[in-house]
C-alpha cells in the first residue's frame, strides 16, 4: 500500500453541482490552489464550471479598489481565483437586505443591488460572516474539473453547510471543511503543508 492508496482509495468521482463545495487534495503544492476551498457558483450552458476560492484572504480592502470610498476601509478582499482579477464578487448570506441575490447554496447567496450593498456598508451592517467580497475567479473548461476530480486534485462535497462559509480563512478553514468530509478523509489532515517535512 502506498500513499495514494491512503488518501485516495475511499474517494468517489461525483460530479459537482452549483453550491457544491470543492476542497483541495493536500498534496497540491506550490499552486493558487493549494489547501484552497472553493464554492461551485454557475454551471454554464456550454458546460465548464465557475467557483470562487472561499479562503485565500488578500491584503486589500474594499477602499484598495476604491479610493474615494472610506467605509470600503472596513471590508476585506478576497481572491476568488486567478480568472479576470479585474471582476468583483460578493458572497453573503443577507437576502433580506439584498432581495435581488441568487441563492447558491442554503443560506449563501451571490449579487445584489449595488446602490442596497453600498448603503449597508455605510450604514455599518456587520460584514464579517455576513458577506465576503472576491476578486477574481476559478473556472474550468467543459469536462476539465471531471478530469482534476478524477485525477483526485479534489474532494467533494455536494450538500455544505451555509452557516461557516463565510467565517475564517487560510490552513484552518481548508481543515474545517475536510473533517466535514467525514471520518474517510482523516489522513487528510496527516499530510503536513510542506512537503519537506515529510
Amino acid at each position: 500500500m502506498d500513499l495514494k492508496d491512503l488518501l485516495y482509495s475511499h474517494i468517489s468521482g461525483s460530479i459537482p453541482g452549483q453550491g457544491s463545495l470543492l476542497i483541495a487534495d493536500p498534496m497540491m503544492h506550490g499552486d493558487f490552489f493549494s489547501r484552497s476551498v472553493i464554492i461551485i457558483l454557475d454551471l454554464p450552458e456550454k458546460g465548464g464550471e465557475l467557483g470562487l476560492v472561499l479562503n485565500k484572504e488578500t491584503h486589500l480592502t474594499l477602499k484598495d479598489l476604491i479610493p474615494d470610498w472610506e467605509e470600503g476601509i472596513k471590508v476585506p478582499v478576497f481572491s476568488g481565483g486567478p480568472v479576470d482579477m479585474d471582476r468583483l464578487f460578493l458572497l453573503h448570506t443577507l437576502k433580506d437586505v439584498f432581495p435581488d441575490a441568487m441563492e447558491v447554496c442554503p443560506g449563501i447567496y451571490v449579487g445584489g443591488n449595488v446602490d442596497d450593498i453600498i448603503n449597508y456598508i455605510n450604514s455599518g451592517g456587520e460584514v464579517e460572516g455576513k458577506m465576503r467580497f472576491f476578486l477574481g475567479y476559478s473556472g474550468w473548461a467543459p469536462n476539465q474539473l471531471q478530469r482534476e476530480i478524477e485525477r483526485h486534485s479534489w474532494a467533494v462535497n455536494p450538500s455544505p453547510s451555509g452557516e461557516d462559509l463565510l467565517n475564517g480563512e487560510g490552513m484552518e478553514y481548508w481543515r474545517r471543511e475536510v473533517e466535514q468530509l467525514g471520518s474517510d478523509y482523516r489522513s487528510w489532515l496527516m499530510v503536513p503543508p510542506d512537503p519537506s517535512y515529510n
